[in-house]
């Protein structure tokens, strides 16, 4: 049995590995980077020195190839040909797969703005970026980040190390709008500001402003930002290019069932690119979870992908936010018990729905944040009383 998999992240590698535990075939992975697998999370960490590169990437080739893992670096799929069982590669290689996973991720989305081609405006998502950025940042002035979510604020204070001026322009009325509500949101924007990064809250980027290099971003309410450097983190999208022009089914990713199964025969697919019941969550929990369910079974067994809770967790100099499950609840039958100590730095929140909890945002209260988290994970009953008692103590 010949398993083909395309895309060397967290997904593609954790397939790669449960496959090779099972022994059951030869495994080839494709990867268009120029280095074998590395956590992503961790780059910040190694943006700022923090983490060396033998930290980072921990695994050379041959360490795969003795577990019978066949990675091929810098080598990029051109196109999926499922009715005759073959990728296409770059250099018009076929490569025939009697089950293929496709773990490509996701890419970084740039918003429409005029200006964006200009020179001094980058994204950010994999080691290759985050090198370059390394170059750019030690020269850097003035700097702007746009988006103040999880990959804005990792990028504002990895850039806050190299760049005296970092400012966060965040589209939405509040930080994490996704991962926190208005009081966490407030508690975690005064942290930010603390380290010396400005937040400007509201900010639509309308112009990158400059001629051929970019000098700075002009909003909608006509406030103009100088800038030497500008870091677009406004989120990612699946990378579907390949599914798309082989005719598998698409909606805002790749669409897969219970057993990440795609529309196409024998075809699979895991992580960021794939979106399971409308949902397509960007996490590497998630991406784990859901390849190792791919490798079951694409090797024959029969297991069925349960969804994880969303879990993020951001680190910040001086500040741990957690947040798990729903946390901005939409509905009168939702319960929400909260407690802020500005002094300590700390915020509290739980969120239960008939008589369970559901959610939970906790900021600088670590212990309490894992115990929360596995509540969550295994639908925990909890009472109102029960609740207000762990936000206070």
């Amino acid at each position: 049995m010949q398993y083909v998999i395309v895309g060397g992240g967290v997904a593609g590698m954790t397939a790669a590995l449960d496959l090779a535990s099972r022994d059951v075939g030869t495994i080839a992975l494709y990867t268009d980077e120029a280095h074998p697998y590395y956590y992503r999370p961790m780059l910040t960490e190694f943006f700022c020195g923090k983490v060396g590169m033998a930290r980072l990437v921990r695994r050379d080739l041959d360490w795969y190839a003795g577990r019978g893992i066949d990675v091929h670096l810098e080598t990029r799929v051109t196109a999926l040909h499922p009715a005759a069982k073959t990728i296409a590669l770059e250099d018009g290689t076929e490569v025939p797969y009697d089950k293929l996973l496709l773990a490509v991720g996701s890419l970084p989305f740039v918003p429409p703005i005029a200006g964006k081609e200009k020179a001094g405006i980058y994204t950010w998502r994999t080691l290759a970026d985050t090198l370059a950025l390394q170059e750019t940042a030690t020269a850097c002035g003035k700097t702007l980040v746009l988006g103040g979510g999880l990959l804005g604020l990792e990028a504002a204070r990895g850039l806050s190390k190299f760049c005296a001026n970092v400012t966060v322009l965040e589209y939405f009325p509040r930080l994490l709008p996704r991962q926190l509500d208005t009081v966490g949101a407030g508690l975690l924007q005064r942290f930010v500001e603390n380290l010396g990064i400005e937040v400007v809250l509201g900010a639509e980027t309308v112009a990158f402003l400059g001629e051929q290099h970019v000098t700075g971003a002009r909003l909608k309410d006509g406030r103009e930002f100088p800038a030497g450097l500008v870091l677009v983190a406004a989120g990612v999208r699946s990378d579907v290019s390949l599914a798309q022009a082989a005719g598998l089914a698409v909606d805002r990713g790749v669409v897969v069932d219970a057993h990440m199964a795609t529309s196409a025969p024998d075809i699979y697919a895991a992580g960021d690119v794939a979106v399971y019941q409308g949902q397509s969550w960007a996490i590497a929990p998630i991406a784990q979870a859901q390849a190792r369910i791919a490798a079951a079974n694409m090797a024959g067994e029969s297991q069925r992908y349960d969804v994880v809770v969303p879990s993020t967790t951001l680190k910040v100099v001086g500040i741990e936010v957690s947040s798990v499950g729903v946390v901005n609840p939409d509905g009168a039958d939702y319960v929400e018990v909260a407690a802020l100590d500005e002094d300590a730095g700390t915020y509290k929140k739980i969120v239960l729905h008939e008589g369970l909890i559901v959610g939970a945002i906790v900021i600088n209260a670590k212990p309490l944040a894992k115990q929360l988290e596995q509540h969550i994970s295994e639908r925990h009953a909890m009472t109102q009383d029960a609740a207000q008692a762990l936000v206070d103590g």
